[in-house]
């Protein structure tokens, strides 16, 4: 029998065998924080330690970030996240405000620009954390960018879990930007506004304009003719789908 231990955002944690939840708990939120730290780290195992040992006097909380995502950066990211100075549903039913922040969020709360701007800063710097951890090679500013927003958009899980971390690592830096656009679905499913996104993202990783792909949609028949990356990711697509292109 397979067991697993299964946190979401409404505060409940739920304890699952062969797929089938068998015991709730209801944490009142405090599983939020649960949620940060283990969104955050490299471990790959965890454990559960019944100890009067602490460590809690001589190990930091927090960390501040010793690198900021540059005005390149924090444009592409505010451009596909959305000013909302109005608390919402995000696509999940998560109450969302400013540029996609969530924590301590309420329907009915309204905020300044100004304060959308504060509460990007400080969701920013969790993830500049994180990809300074991540990364063990020396990469330029616009490539930074382009893994935070990267983490922003997917998690930070999702850039220490992927291949594209692992070629970067190599040195492979071709490589490591062409995986980019694989990361393009949910529910399994390619989607649009991802994939404008993903090529965004690679196209700053590269240090080229990645304005061009905010309204980027496959197989359009434009004119003036698609040309350079369009087609390429056309190319692309089409290679994996089985067409021969000789």
């Amino acid at each position: 029998m397979e067991r697993q231990i299964k946190i979401f955002d409404d505060g409940y944690v739920y304890e699952l065998e062969n797929g089938q939840p068998i015991l709730s708990t209801n944490t009142n939120g405090e599983v939020k924080k649960l949620i940060e730290v283990l969104q955050f780290t490299k471990a790959e195992t965890f454990k559960v330690e019944l100890s009067e040992v602490s460590f809690s006097d001589s190990v930091p909380t927090s960390r501040n970030s010793r690198r900021q995502t540059n005005t390149a950066g924090v444009n592409m990211i505010k451009s596909f996240e959305g000013l909302h100075l109005d608390a919402y549903y995000d696509a999940v039913g998560i109450p969302t405000i400013g540029y996609g922040h969530i924590e301590g969020v309420y329907m009915g709360m309204s905020i300044s620009e100004a304060e959308a701007e504060q509460l990007l800063r400080q969701d920013l710097e969790r993830f500049e954390v994180a990809v300074q951890d991540a990364v063990e090679v020396e990469i330029n500013d616009d490539q930074f960018d382009a893994l935070v927003s990267f983490s922003f958009n997917l998690g930070a899980g999702s850039l220490f879990s992927s291949t594209l971390l692992k070629l970067l690592n190599q040195g492979k830096f071709e490589q490591a930007a062409d995986e980019f656009p694989r990361w393009n679905k949910a529910g399994g499913q390619a989607l649009l506004g991802l994939t404008r996104r993903r090529l965004s993202e690679r196209a700053l990783f590269l240090s080229k304009p990645w304005q061009f792909y905010k309204e980027y949609d496959l197989l359009e028949l434009t004119s003036p003719k698609m040309q350079g990356e369009f087609v390429r990711q056309v190319q692309l697509a089409l290679q994996k789908a089985g067409c021969n292109l000789d």
